[in-house]
């Protein structure tokens, strides 16, 4: 081994000599083997120092690009979840804007419902959640343990915003879709009453003048429709029209003027034979006999067109209601209103008597509309109908 290394060494590393020629003179350099080795060893070292250097700093390079790539795509990747995020949450923002809708639009049609409808089974949702970071662990995760965390979902499971979202549209259509029913068996009930009483004409009447704004204003305080379903907004309408038809009914007649249990009807509506004379003649009201002096009440709010003495009615009193309603009262004993004179309903305005053309204590009560007398009993019967599931829900009525 050492022979083949000596002979390498002085095959390829041979004493050389370098001749200088410098100003005319010549000079020779020798350069011995163990020189040329230590400059051939040098170089080799140098390059391979630049050798390694070349690559480190390339292999540097590289991974410099790589993770600027790899921030570059993770910031990318973090934009389009911030996008997402926020694209999420203006969706949220817009489905609890509907909700809000909702609600406030259902809260007012309850404060509104006539006392015939009930309102025990109608619920609110009174707080309406935030919108919610449904993958907010993507972004930040709290440090919590790791057991007690797969304890917690075992035990509960979380609801998304969407689900709530779902529930309560649900819950919304579930009140609406009951308002319309009620709303709708109440309206039907009252214009079978209203045929049946055979008072169209005083509806009529009735709905001409509400159709009427004078007299009306407030502050602005509207719904945001665009948010609203359009079915929904027809119910509104339709509890609207319910409203008015209530109205209606709080202007009519609805009761006899006497308290229950004083009185006995002695003379019906229509053809009977005449007390005086006992021909055959048509009786325009209704006769109600009671003890002498009973109080006859007002049996709608009214003004009071005549007051006093009238013919064969004895002493009599006159009311004006509304749409075209006008009720008499004969024989009393005692007037105690005065024309021109602002009534309620249930306000005392005389006492049976058994004044002008009577053979006993009682009271002619008649029923106008439109100037032709109606059967009283035909109107209190059919409002009685309507009127008994109003008064279940209000007992005061």
């Amino acid at each position: 081994m050492s022979v083949f290394i000596k002979s390498f060494y002085h095959k390829f590393f041979p004493a050389r000599q370098l001749l200088i020629r410098q100003n005319g003179e010549v000079k020779h350099v020798v350069l011995a083997s163990w020189f040329q080795l230590l400059v051939a060893l040098l170089i080799l070292v140098t390059f391979t120092w630049l050798s390694i250097s070349s690559f480190r700093v390339y292999t540097q390079t590289n991974k410099i690009s790589d993770i600027k790539q790899n921030q570059i795509t993770e910031q990318t990747l973090w934009q389009q979840k911030v996008s997402e995020q926020q694209a999420l949450q203006a969706t949220q923002l817009e489905q609890l804007a509907i909700l809000e809708q909702k609600q406030a639009l259902l809260q007012s049609m309850i404060e509104s419902l006539p006392a015939s409808i009930s309102k025990d089974v109608i619920k609110l949702d009174t707080e309406l959640d935030v919108p919610i970071n449904e993958n907010g662990n993507e972004f930040h995760e709290p440090l919590v343990d790791e057991n007690q965390k797969g304890k917690q979902a075992q035990l509960i499971a979380p609801i998304t915003f969407a689900t709530r979202v779902a529930n309560l549209n649900n819950q919304y259509e579930q009140s609406f879709t009951y308002l319309d029913n009620q709303i709708s068996e109440r309206h039907q009930a009252i214009l079978a009453m209203v045929k049946g009483a055979g008072i169209e004409s005083a509806l009529e009447q009735h709905l001409i003048l509400s159709a009427q704004t004078t007299a009306q204003g407030g502050p602005l305080d509207i719904f945001n429709e665009t948010k609203i379903p359009s079915h929904f907004l027809a119910i509104v309408d339709k509890l609207l029209i319910l409203n008015n038809l209530e109205n209606f009914l709080t202007e009519l007649p609805n009761t006899l003027p006497l308290a229950k249990a004083k009185y006995y009807i002695s003379s019906n509506f229509g053809l009977r034979k005449d007390p005086m004379n006992s021909n055959h003649a048509f009786h325009k009201g209704i006769d109600l006999a009671g003890w002498h002096k009973t109080e006859i009440f007002a049996p709608a709010d009214a003004v009071v067109l005549r007051a006093g003495r009238n013919g064969g009615y004895g002493n009599f009193i006159e009311l004006e209601h509304k749409n075209g309603l006008v009720t008499r009262f004969g024989h009393l004993n005692k007037i105690k209103v005065k024309k021109g004179q602002s009534i309620t309903k249930h306000d005392v305005i005389g006492l049976m008597g058994s004044t002008g053309r009577s053979t006993g204590t009682h009271l002619h009560y008649e029923v106008l509309l439109n100037g032709k007398q109606v059967n009283p009993l035909k109107i209190t019967k059919a409002l009685s109908r309507v009127w008994s599931r109003l008064a279940h829900f209000n007992p005061r009525l």
